[in-house]
């Protein structure tokens, strides 16, 4: 995966300064919360301490030194997929999440020839990022996600690199 120099500097279209490194093992508390106030079924503990180790990474987004967002991508076999990618509620809506996206897209662009991501049907907000960032669908997969009351279908998008 393209190891960028790190911290990359970047701005927002609503002009919010971001600074992006990877993940340490010391930013996973901070990260479980973010998690915790921005999912309805946050991810495992476990699953972020595999970022640190596997073939995912895991890319931070501080903005004056506090933890707005984060991006999960990994890649194989020519393919990517978008695992996870989250924004701080009160900062949602002001372009980070694009930021991250297309972030990670430079990342896989020239280890994968597509990128695929699974997203709640229910989830309007994050399927007008992603197919205004170009993702398309591709497939359904019924009773992917978690709710409170059972499960909820997932729209499989994936984008050209």
């Amino acid at each position: 995966m393209n190891e960028f120099t790190l911290p990359l500097i970047i701005t927002s279209v609503s002009g919010i300064q971001l600074s992006l490194r990877l993940l340490t093992e010391q930013d996973i508390p901070v990260l479980m919360d973010l998690e915790r106030s921005a999912h309805s079924h946050p991810w495992r503990q476990s699953s972020f301490e595999d970022c640190l180790k596997g073939r995912q990474r895991c890319w931070l987004a501080e903005h004056n030194h506090n933890l707005v967002g984060y991006v999960v991508v990994t890649h194989g076999g020519g393919d990517a997929e978008l695992l996870n990618i989250s924004v701080l509620p009160k900062f949602q809506r002001k372009g980070i999440g694009s930021c991250l996206l297309q972030h990670a897209i430079e990342c896989v662009r020239g280890y994968a020839d597509m990128l695929f991501l699974e997203v709640r049907v229910s989830n309007r907000k994050a399927i007008e990022l992603y197919s205004k960032e170009g993702f398309f669908e591709v497939g359904h997969r019924k009773n992917y996600y978690p709710t409170a009351n059972g499960n909820e279908d997932a729209l499989l998008m994936a984008s050209q690199l």
